[in-house]
């Protein structure tokens, strides 16, 4: 399992355990908004835990105020004041910020490297961030520099140097950060690369590829657990 998988599953886990525990709590206004209900869970501190952070390598949580997201360290002191409509966690030093209608992209003293201009701004992985142009899906780097254009209609993040793409006509592939394709659009669905090998949908069954597209486990599997 990848570092960043790791904490995406960690941190699902914190807010799924923090919902659990507000839900729990029988004096909560029942009249909260989705909004507000998710800024109590984003700013428990059961979900930012300190011990959790240095554990698995996450230097700054989010946090929100009035609606706006913002992030703070381990210890609780805020370092990016609350200005923001939506924020990526930081990747590779990087986040993704919303501001108004507009992504951008800071570091992690706050300032931009891309000034919001972006209709949308993925996470950055592998030193580039999926963007969204005119409903299509491609590829800048750090310095906001198109590097695979807007061609495809579903995107995920690069992983081992491959990411998941969709085609117009709902079938999966693999391409490499130059946008090349590396594995043909055939699967129904497929995930990230993990430790050389990704497993891919098929038929309604699963199977794997490695990174030259070979497969390596027939889709024979009815779940992804099965193997």
């Amino acid at each position: 399992m990848t570092n960043n998988m790791k904490l995406t599953i960690t941190f699902g886990l914190l807010i799924l355990a923090a919902i659990g525990l507000l839900l729990a709590c029988n004096n909560r206004p029942i009249d909260k908004s989705d909004k507000e209900t998710f800024e109590e869970i984003l700013n428990d501190p059961r979900v930012n835990s300190k011990e959790v952070g240095e554990r698995e390598g996450i230097k700054y949580f989010q946090y929100m105020e009035n609606g706006k997201t913002g992030f703070r360290d381990l210890d609780g002191k805020i370092v990016i004041k609350a200005i923001y409509e939506s924020a990526e966690m930081f990747s590779e030093g990087y986040s993704s910020v919303q501001v108004g209608e507009k992504w951008g992209l800071i570091e992690e003293n706050g300032k931009y490297i891309i000034e919001p201009k972006f209709e949308y701004l993925g996470s950055v992985h592998n030193g580039l961030a999926s963007y969204r142009a005119n409903d299509k899906y491609g590829f800048v780097d750090i310095k906001g520099k198109e590097v695979i254009k807007p061609q495809f209609e579903w995107v995920d993040e690069f992983s081992e140097g491959l990411c998941v793409v969709r085609n117009d006509k709902g079938k999966h592939g693999y391409i490499d950060t130059t946008g090349k394709i590396i594995v043909d659009f055939q699967f129904q669905y497929a995930k990230k690369f993990e430790n050389g090998r990704a497993k891919f949908q098929l038929n309604n069954l699963w199977g794997a590829v490695d990174k030259t597209g070979k497969i390596i486990v027939e889709p024979k599997h009815k779940y992804t657990s099965d193997y």
